[in-house]
């Protein structure tokens, strides 16, 4: 078939996803990627408005354009991701060629209460929030509505584009590269990590709080990673004052993430309402078990009281759950051998892309 793949994705877990997608699809098909244009206005006054701007209007007119460029060429099909402005892109409005949209999660702001505009703003700021988030949810609605088939990355989340959306999609799990994430004959220290950039819905301070509340004897140290740059002075000050040695790794290589994860105890999910959680997976082949709250895209990665262990949001139990398997050598031995073996069952990049492939004949 040929193929044209729409994205442009920040680093991170989406990313990840699209990059090994693409390379498996090279190998079968001709595909040919395309990236959005966006604008810089680093140096302009009112920075923020020129920004809104550029995703309400300016990226109407450019990905218009992009969409005659990419039938112009007369593809069988086009994968959309979505890009820095939209879930479901402005593109999806202008292609003829039949498209499948690779949604991971509508946006959040726009839908979830959680993450509401804060109450604390100013008023004109809060005002302003206000107009520009409903204006956005309008375009993102609409826009998920031209795609020919829409994808998720879990149950969970075809559930929430319904939602959002009022649309269907078909969930496909994501998987994990065994190139990339193995096992390693390292000596495990007395640490947990964490992967998430220092975002609300991440609940990197929830994290702090949960190993806070381990004996002092026994409280391991916290390895915080985030794919992508962030300002944690306030997590730093947070774990000092709660007698956490805190340890934080951004923009790290593939192989360091492997070695963190494996020379790590636990790997503890805390994010609210996540829609997959890749770094669970990843975890899992390093043989490192899994504390994660019991919700969203956590209940279909991990098997509770094998693989890791399913709690609810409160600080007490998780660390309590935590503390457990800390010193319980022989479980959490077992659950990784259970979890290794699980991931490589259950998540393989290539049956990903060959379901992608069953839902791309479908439609052409």
């Amino acid at each position: 078939m040929k193929i044209a793949v729409y994205y442009d994705v920040p680093f991170g877990g989406a990313h990840v996803a699209m990059e090994e997608i693409i390379l498996r699809l090279q190998k079968k098909h001709q595909v040919e990627i395309f990236h959005n244009q966006n604008s810089s206005f680093s140096d302009f006054p009112f920075r923020r408005l020129w920004l809104d701007l550029e995703s309400i209007l300016f990226q109407r007119g450019k990905q218009y354009l992009q969409a005659k460029k990419i039938d112009a060429k007369r593809f069988d099909v086009v994968i959309v991701s979505h890009d820095r402005h939209f879930q479901a892109p402005w593109v999806l409005r202008f292609l003829k060629t039949p498209t499948v949209l690779l949604c991971q999660e509508p946006t959040r702001a726009y839908f979830e209460e959680f993450l509401r505009v804060d109450q604390k703003l100013p008023v004109l700021n809060r005002l302003y929030e206000l107009f520009n988030r409903q204006i956005r949810k309008g375009i993102e609605i609409k826009n998920a509505g031209f795609a020919n088939k829409i994808i998720s990355n879990s149950v969970y989340s075809s559930e929430s584009i319904f939602r959002a959306y009022g649309v269907k999609s078909t969930p496909i799990l994501l998987g994990y590269n065994p190139q990339d994430f193995f096992p390693e004959k390292t000596r495990r220290k007395n640490q947990i990590v964490v992967v998430g950039n220092n975002e609300p819905q991440k609940a990197l301070p929830f994290a702090i709080d949960c190993v806070a509340m381990i004996n002092k004897s026994e409280r391991p140290s916290l390895v915080i990673v985030s794919p992508r740059s962030r300002d944690c002075r306030q997590l730093v000050l947070r774990a000092k004052k709660a007698g956490v040695v805190l340890s934080l790794h951004q923009e790290i290589t593939t192989p360091r993430l492997r070695h963190l994860y494996n020379q790590s105890k636990l790997c503890i999910a805390v994010a609210h309402l996540e829609p997959f959680g890749l770094s669970v997976i990843e975890s899992l082949a390093c043989e490192t078990p899994i504390v994660a709250i019991n919700e969203a895209g956590y209940r279909e990665t991990v098997v509770d009281g094998k693989s890791g262990i399913l709690v609810e949001r409160n600080a007490i139990k998780a660390s309590a759950a935590i503390q457990n398997l800390l010193v319980d050598d022989r479980k959490r031995l077992q659950m990784g051998k259970y979890g290794l073996k699980d991931v490589k069952k259950r998540f393989s990049w290539d049956t990903t892309v060959e379901k992608i492939e069953q839902i791309f004949y479908e439609i052409t």
